[in-house]
């Protein structure tokens, strides 16, 4: 079987080009910042080995160099910004994409594994992935970035100094302290997700009955379970904090040995009585014809140079403590994965299925005393018999709490029913592999922070703008759209916050409609909208049934009309 499971590494893969531009940027930012100080360091002691005049005749090269570092340091960061944004958000919108078409087309087995409902997992599916761009902006790149100036820095030192080898090995070790911490936070983050999802739990299952704690006087015994999950969450605050403080003093511990070290290697310098040959006098600078200054000496290792060395090492400071500015960047990466794979967790097994050519046709969908209710909830569905079949629409009626939406959800894979059997075409309806087929709208619509088209798309991915339009004719939305400026790419903006209740559950209804669906579960679609368009809308449907590209149609509503009169009503 296919493996599903999502991996770390894929947030790297789609966009490795764009990600190896920005990490480029990001180095080269890092060492021209570097570059600044070093050459600061170079210019400040060369100026008082060689004074006033000196420091003149000297400033054109150090000058020339600054000018270049501070430029591309400008440039750089502006650069790594641009494509890393880019980069992570453009990732993270696909992954929503990648995921939401993966989750929908999981069997019904697998969708109702838990007691979660569609928007709850949604919500998961979303917030999960957010977290994610912690892996590439906050653990990734720095880390890099960190790992590539921390070598050059310590290959520099070993090259122009042998004997700065345990400085060179410092740097290392403080990177290595630097990874430990990322590590150790891994245990950290996982403890804070269990924590978060006891607390969650604990006000989800008290604000329902909160009327009723407050009437018996239980409310006190709930705010001391909460506050006790408080307790352990600030504890495990105050350790999260604690380890960064402690990675933090080891990596400016270590910078510190590596600076030291430095100048212990470089102590021959500054007492070797030939050292002054290395430093040119003001008659050398001065000097015009005959001999000019000796390079090969300028090349050699003097106290400007340690002095630039032990800038450029305090300059990595910023660099490494930036890897354990976040220690539970990784865990709650981690975290974030496991998630999204639980909700995406195919079985090893692959369970009996029914294929295409199989549910093709006249289909027969039998419920023989059906039972359900929802988390938690007193009172559900009893016992429902029922036969539904593609030759006219089914309605679904019933008083606002009589189970029609629990019925639709039993019907969607989304809950699991406590006792009874469901039918297709004699076929248990657990081990039937819908796919595509099987469309529901439930009563929380999911609109993503994309164009119309692109909201469209995801219930066709290769739709035409014809086919787009003809669905929105549908569903009475081709007036609205064409009197957009920028019609099909119209932004709706997160979870549909540019457009209407009523608009937002017809573009769902249009995504739905794209493709064929041998089963559709539609709950409430017409809440909202006005006589007219719930005309044009029911006329639609009724037409796309009887042309075959509907197979069951099953409506959850309690609003009747004289155009629905040909359906067939169950009323629970």
């Amino acid at each position: 079987m296919k493996d599903t499971k999502f991996r770390l590494r894929q947030l790297i893969y789609p966009q490795k080009f764009l990600w190896a531009v920005a990490w480029l940027f990001g180095l080269i930012t890092v060492i021209s910042s570097l570059g600044l100080v070093m050459v600061s360091g170079w210019f400040v002691s060369m100026a008082a080995a060689c004074g006033l005049l000196g420091a003149v005749l000297l400033h054109a090269l150090p000058s020339l160099l600054i000018r270049i570092f501070a430029l591309c340091r400008t440039l750089a960061r502006y650069g790594d910004l641009m494509v890393s944004h880019h980069a992570v958000f453009a990732l993270l919108r696909d992954l929503r994409v990648k995921f939401f078409r993966q989750w929908v087309g999981l069997p019904i087995i697998n969708r109702i594994k838990n007691n979660q409902t569609s928007s709850q997992k949604m919500y998961r599916l979303v917030k999960n992935i957010d977290i994610l761009n912690e892996f590439t902006l906050r653990l990734i790149s720095p880390s890099i970035i960190a790992l590539v100036s921390v070598l050059l820095m310590a290959i520099t030192m070993v090259i122009l100094l042998p004997k700065a080898m345990i400085s060179a090995l410092c740097l290392l070790l403080a990177l290595c302290f630097a990874f430990v911490a990322l590590k150790m936070g891994v245990s950290f983050a996982f403890d804070e997700d269990a924590l978060n999802q006891n607390r969650k739990s604990l006000l989800l299952d008290t604000l329902p009955a909160l009327t009723s704690l407050l009437i018996f006087g239980r409310w006190q015994d709930t705010i001391s379970q909460i506050n006790q999950l408080d307790d352990k969450h600030q504890t495990l605050t105050q350790k999260a904090h604690q380890l960064r403080r402690n990675a933090g003093f080891l990596v400016q511990v270590c910078i510190l040995f590596s600076v030291l070290s430095l100048l212990i290697a470089a102590n021959g310098l500054f007492t070797d009585p030939t050292l002054t040959s290395q430093i040119p006098s003001i008659n050398q600078l001065l000097q015009i014809n005959g001999n000019q200054i000796d390079h090969t000496q300028m090349s050699k290792i003097t106290p400007a140079l340690v002095l630039a060395l032990v800038f450029g090492i305090f300059g990595l400071i910023e660099v490494v403590l930036l890897l354990v500015a976040e220690p539970l960047a990784l865990g709650r990466s981690l975290v974030a994965k496991t998630r999204l794979n639980e909700l995406l967790d195919v079985p090893s097994q692959t369970k009996p299925s029914i294929n295409h050519q199989k549910i093709t046709g006249d289909l027969k969908l039998v419920l023989q005393n059906v039972c359900a209710k929802q988390t938690k909830a007193v009172f559900g569905i009893e016992k429902i018999n029922a036969v539904f079949d593609t030759q006219k629409p089914n309605l679904i009626m019933g008083a606002s709490g009589a189970g029609k939406s629990t019925l639709l959800s039993v019907l969607a894979g989304e809950l699991p029913p406590e006792s009874g059997d469901i039918w297709l075409n004699n076929v248990n309806y657990r081990d039937v592999e819908f796919e595509q087929s099987l469309g529901f709208l439930g009563q929380t619509v999911d609109i993503f922070d994309q164009t119309l088209a692109d909201n469209l798309k995801l219930g066709k991915a290769f739709a035409t703008d014809d086919e787009l339009l003809c669905v929105l004719e549908q569903v009475d939305l081709l007036d609205w759209v064409k009197n957009q400026p920028k019609g099909l790419n119209t932004p709706l903006g997160e979870y549909g916050m540019a457009i209407s209740g009523g608009q937002a559950r017809r573009i769902a209804l249009a995504r739905l409609l794209l493709n064929p669906k041998k089963i559709l579960l539609l709950d409430e679609p017409f809440a909202g909208l006005d006589d007219k368009t719930r005309q044009i809308v029911w006329q639609s449907l009724n037409t796309k049934q009887q042309k075959g590209e509907i197979g069951i149609l099953i409506i959850a509503t309690h609003q009747v009309t004289e155009q629905m009169k040909n359906a067939q009503v169950l009323t629970i």
